[in-house]
């Protein structure tokens, strides 16, 4: 069955191992004898020029054109590094504002509230009022308790229960 494609030969092949009949022997193709390729002698280089690492100099040298890759290279001093990246990103190009800068407003500093909030919040007064005087007032009724019930609660029986109906 060398036609059949892997999920087709794994499904045939798990399908038998549960049904208890063992896997029938894959035939391989059989692999051809690598051949020995002559190498060819690998030309002679010359060793690599060293590289010459950008100073701070060639950091004043930079403009907003200038490719910025040799000094984000390995071996670059930390303090050149940041330097060229301080002048790539001073560019005006980097400096736009976007639609996701919503939370940059200053929130430390409070707007005031205007008299119409203020007169609009003049009925928390009397919700709050039990919070900020230290004796209750004993007069006013709060409507959060309902008023006290005119028999005492050990006075009162409960209810029989119903009698069951007969036929």
């Amino acid at each position: 069955m060398p036609d059949e494609g892997f999920l087709r030969r794994w499904s045939r092949r798990k399908t038998e191992t549960k049904l208890g009949v063992a896997p029938a022997e894959e035939a391989s193709t059989p692999l051809r004898p690598v051949t020995a390729v002559p190498a060819e002698p690998a030309p002679e280089l010359e060793p690599p020029a060293p590289v010459r690492l950008p100073t701070l100099d060639d950091v004043a040298a930079l403009t907003g054109e200038s490719d910025f890759s040799a000094f984000v290279a390995r071996g670059v001093d930390g303090a050149v590094r940041r330097t060229a990246l301080k002048k790539l990103f001073a560019d005006p190009h980097f400096n736009t504002m976007d639609g996701l800068d919503v939370y940059i407003d200053d929130y430390t500093k409070p707007s005031p509230v205007s008299d119409a909030m203020l007169a609009s919040l003049d009925h928390a007064k009397s919700v709050f009022r039990h919070l900020i005087d230290d004796e209750p007032d004993e007069a006013a009724p709060r409507p959060d308790v309902p008023p006290p019930s005119p028999e005492p609660a050990e006075q009162l029986q409960p209810a029989p229960p119903p009698e069951p109906e007969t036929r």
